[in-house]
């Protein structure tokens, strides 16, 4: 006859064998989306799907190391003699199931072809019983920089190797770690990176990642700052995940949606100060921050607290919807932080005002860009009032009125059969962007910004669509 406690053994058991047999894998996941409509059958994604299971599977039975937390008094720079007697710090080397052919995923690809949504995927299906955390990569850097900081005033040393630390709280926290959108374009980014990486992909600390990315692990930091010092980094991630090209020549994001009212522009030929205009973009914003709130009473003047500083925000109903004029969101110097903190306090954002845009104030574009990319990642929607069709707003300085709001009306004839730079841009030719996006994003000289900002026209399209403002 089992004892008591031998029976509530068994019986842990068979519920969490029987709560594992209740997840789906993740085909078993992409064949329930796929025969519920939600998902179209694709047989390069399938393909990917295949390592997706297998790492599935190995991770139902792995149980990660148990993390000790570092001596801070190990992690001070010695000084004096003291520092011939310092061995190293006396941290616990992490025990339990270490398990060092436990590799994670790096999928990478064109814009578009799935990535992010193969992620999200297995995401849902990771096992129960082990932590996880999905974020956008440049969230997670954001996160670092901010606990790095917190953790030298909490201790009043600006001298303290806080790699250790990060190291010792992420693997506590999340076994699987889920980064989207990994590119590396910062020296002190990739500085970090090198070194906690190093330590939590490592067995003994037995964090597995999963990173989509549009780049190759050996294109990462290409043409960076003391690029060599970043390699072992690259030789890291390919040791300790599987890297996969998701070739699918589908673009999903090009693949016609019903088009939802949520931008807002003035038809050819009506002046964007005209009295009609006037009064459709304000029946527009009105009309949208109706929907978008939710009932919820408008607040004016409200501040958000962010490292210590306060970020306004004129007009808002927490948490459903913010509202500013393109100015008051890209006209001042607001950086990815504050940006990240809009996109996780509010569900939709309203910007009215967008000028034409050229050359000539590349910071506000690259400003509404890195706002763009946290309200996106966060799944956020946007309403917009524009001078024109997003694809139209971008120009030659030389084009634009004094007003910002109206250009010179210029006739620009091609000839048939011209050849342009834009025929043999890398845009075009290697990730797909049309030659009307690529020769727009030849405003910028760096290719990493080039390609955010084709990214960012490509996914304003996408969340014009009627699917994304209903999701």
């Amino acid at each position: 006859m089992l004892s008591i406690s031998r029976m509530n053994r068994v019986s842990v058991r068979q519920f969490t064998l029987a709560r594992r047999l209740l997840q789906r894998t993740p085909i078993e996941e992409y064949n329930y989306k796929v025969e519920k409509g939600s998902l179209r059958d694709d047989p390069y994604q399938r393909k990917t799907i295949t390592s997706l299971s297998s790492l599935h599977e190995r991770l139902t039975t792995y149980q990660p190391p148990d993390v000790g937390v570092p001596d801070i008094e190990n992690l001070k720079p010695k000084s004096g003699f003291m520092k011939f007697f310092s061995f190293g710090s006396s941290q616990k080397t992490p025990t339990g199931n270490v398990n060092g052919d436990m590799k994670g995923i790096y999928l990478y690809g064109d814009v578009g072809c799935g990535k992010t949504m193969l992620m999200d995927l297995f995401y849902s299906t990771i096992p129960s019983h082990l932590a996880k955390r999905r974020i956008h990569f440049h969230q997670f850097m954001q996160y670092l920089h901010k606990r790095s900081h917190s953790l030298k005033v909490e201790h009043n040393h600006w001298d303290l190797d806080v790699i250790p630390i990060l190291a010792s709280e992420i693997s506590r926290e999340s076994t699987i770690l889920c980064f989207d959108e990994f590119q590396v374009t910062d020296v002190a980014d990739a500085m970090l990176l090198r070194r906690l990486l190093a330590l939590i992909l490592s067995p003994e600390y037995g964090v597995v990642l999963f990173a989509t990315s549009n780049r190759a692990p050996d294109d990462l930091y290409m043409n960076g700052i003391q690029r060599v010092s970043f390699i072992p980094c690259i030789q890291q991630i390919k040791k300790q995940t599987k890297v996969i090209y998701l070739n699918s020549p589908t673009d999903y994001r090009k693949v016609p949606k019903p088009l939802s009212s949520v931008y807002y522009s003035p038809k050819p030929g009506i002046g964007y100060n005209s009295k009609s205009c006037v009064s459709q973009r304000k029946k527009h914003v009105e009309q949208w921050y109706t929907y978008f709130s939710e009932g919820v009473p408008v607040e004016t003047d409200v501040s958000l607290e962010i490292w210590g500083r306060k970020l306004h925000v004129p007009k808002c109903s927490p948490p459903h919807v913010a509202q500013f004029t393109f100015e008051e969101l890209c006209g001042k110097p607001l950086a990815a932080g504050d940006y990240l903190q809009l996109a996780n306090s509010f569900k939709c954002f309203i910007v009215t005002d967008i000028p034409y845009l050229s050359i000539n104030v590349r910071d506000r574009v690259r400003r509404f860009i890195t706002f763009l990319d946290a309200t996106y990642d966060a799944g956020g929607k946007l309403a917009v009032t524009s001078a024109a069709p997003f694809q139209d707003l971008f120009v030659e300085p030389e084009d634009i009125l004094s007003d910002e709001f109206q250009l010179y009306q210029k006739e620009r004839k091609k000839s048939k059969g011209e050849i342009t730079d834009e025929d043999e841009d890398e845009l075009v030719t290697k990730h797909g962007f049309t030659k009307e996006i690529a020769k727009k994003a030849n405003m910028f000289a760096n290719d990493e910004e080039k390609f955010a900002f084709a990214r960012a026209l490509s996914r304003l399209s996408q969340m014009s669509t009627q699917d994304w403002v209903d999701q």
